[in-house]
């Protein structure tokens, strides 16, 4: 008989090792978790299954249901004939108070991750140890196996007296009240016992689930609160900057007038300077006529600004004060011509009646106005 070759050996090795590795994917994976590590006596606890298995795969979970309902036990028996239930702890310690139905978490394929939740009462004290596990059919066998998580859960139920600082209270006889708290051996043994035991426990995350959702949640509610605020605010701003009124510009003659009086109050032709005062006397003339009559009256020579009111309707004597007036600036400021006091004073008031005499004013005003001239002026 040939024996089989080195190739056919280590085909059979390999084929041992596929139908392992197909047996441990068939096999659920299972973690646990209490959702504290420290409780006192009498408290609830959520115990959590993490379930990963494979669509085929059937499964058993624990049953810490003592008092079953008629509909649990009818549900119960059908079950019984698939796959046993069983139970992994001592019901002098945990009590079943909610049994959530199982959750689908997640679908990888033919891979289920599921999540089964207890909420228990803790009803004795001292250190809890649960290894927690789950049941399983293998293919081809009729009786199931047993998969246990990798580690074992430490549950520590702390004692009343541990945390009722009536139990160390002593007599005083110099106290009002007859007695006083032993600080050193309260702290003793709420060190060495009791609700202090959970500072040398390993923390987890899910102790605090409840205030990091909280937190979460306020976080939320806060920031809407503050983007509510900051946009009424926004609002109100925008509101009252619409409200604001534009101070309305004043009338041309109001400006030109206010500036006459600066300009005289100057003194600049008692003091020599012709070219600079009747610089500034045709300057507020040419920008009373822009906002007047939208002239562009700054950019003009002497003859355009007189060409351009040709057309505009203003007493004779007003037209003529102001040739002659914008006559003697052009004299003054291009053949240097320096003229007498009494023409400076007259070519002032012939600047000052022209505005008076040409502003712009309503209907009523202008009904029975008499006519300002240089002539009136000199009368009086």
């Amino acid at each position: 008989m040939r024996k089989p070759s080195y190739i056919s050996r280590w085909a059979i090795v390999l084929l041992m090792l596929l139908s392992l590795s197909a047996a441990r994917a068939d096999r659920p994976h299972l973690s646990a978790h209490f959702s504290k590590d420290s409780v006192e006596v009498g408290d609830q606890v959520e115990y959590v299954l993490e379930i990963e298995k494979d669509r085929a795969t059937e499964i058993g979970i624990p049953d810490f249901d003592g008092n079953p309902t008629p509909e649990q036990l009818q549900q119960r028996a059908k079950a019984l004939k698939q796959i046993p239930t069983f139970k992994e702890y001592d019901e002098d310690k945990l009590e079943l108070i909610e049994d959530y139905p199982i959750d689908t978490i997640k679908v990888e394929g033919r891979r289920l991750h599921l999540r089964k939740r207890y909420r228990l009462a803790v009803m004795e004290t001292g250190d809890m140890n649960l290894r927690p596990s789950i049941l399983y059919f293998e293919k081809n066998r009729e009786l199931p196996d047993t998969v246990y998580a990798q580690d074992t859960l430490h549950l520590n139920v702390a004692r009343y007296e541990d945390l009722d600082t009536l139990s160390f209270l002593v007599a005083d006889p110099m106290s009002q009240q007859g007695f006083k708290v032993d600080s050193l051996r309260a702290a003793t043994e709420l060190r060495t016992e009791g609700i202090n035991t959970q500072k040398d426990l390993p923390f987890k995350l899910i102790e605090i689930r409840d205030y990091i959702i909280y937190g979460i949640v306020a976080l939320i509610i806060l920031g809407l609160l503050v983007w509510l605020i900051a946009t009424l605010l926004y609002r109100y701003m925008r509101r009252r900057e619409s409200e604001v009124r534009v101070a309305p510009k004043l009338p041309a003659h109001v400006v030109a007038n206010k500036a006459l009086v600066e300009l005289n109050n100057r003194k600049l032709w008692q003091n020599g300077k012709y070219k600079q005062y009747y610089t500034a006397l045709t300057s507020i003339i040419r920008v009373y006529i822009s906002d007047r009559w939208g002239v562009g009256a700054l950019e003009l020579t002497t003859d355009e600004i007189i060409e351009a009111l040709s057309s505009v309707e203003m007493p004779r004597d007003s037209r003529m004060a102001l040739v002659a007036m914008l006559r003697t600036a052009d004299m003054v400021k291009f053949a240097k011509m320096e003229p007498e006091a009494e023409e400076n004073e007259q070519n002032f008031i012939r600047a000052y009646y022209f505005v008076e005499n040409t502003k712009l004013q309503d209907e009523e005003q202008s009904e029975g106005k008499q006519e300002i001239t240089i002539e009136t002026k000199i009368d009086e």
